[in-house]
């Protein structure tokens, strides 16, 4: 009784730990100054596209996943993913989504985005 006990514990406290999961792929070598925290980094969705006004490259691509069941929901994703953004310089974060899947009874949700930097602060 005592090992399933001590097992069920192990096994809560690694699934508190691991709330979510990340992953950033980088498209370039070159490295951008880390934004500050109060710095606010746009979420524009897939259907929203930039206008041609503010030319832009991409750095990277971000993925974010979590279990509903650990309190993730689609706004703290859109978050982290923003705080990832801070980190890696970007200014904004585009064609973004959440997806849904299911499995037995809970769902896991995946958030993913570009990183871009604008045009203009890029080149100074």
């Amino acid at each position: 009784m005592l090992r399933k006990v001590l097992l069920l514990g192990l096994i809560v406290l690694g699934l508190a730990g691991c709330a979510t999961s990340t992953r950033y792929d980088s498209y370039t070598y070159q490295r951008f100054p880390p934004k500050d925290e109060f710095y606010a980094v746009n979420v524009y969705p897939e259907s929203q596209a930039l206008g041609a006004g503010n030319p832009y490259y991409v750095i990277g691509k971000v993925s974010i996943e979590g279990f509903a069941s650990n309190g993730v929901n689609p706004g703290s994703l859109a978050n982290q993913a923003k705080v990832i953004a801070r980190k890696r310089g970007a200014d904004a974060v585009i064609n973004a989504k959440t997806e849904v899947f299911h499995y037995y009874g809970d769902a896991l949700l995946r958030f993913k985005g570009e990183l871009i930097v604008y045009a203009s602060a890029a080149t100074k």
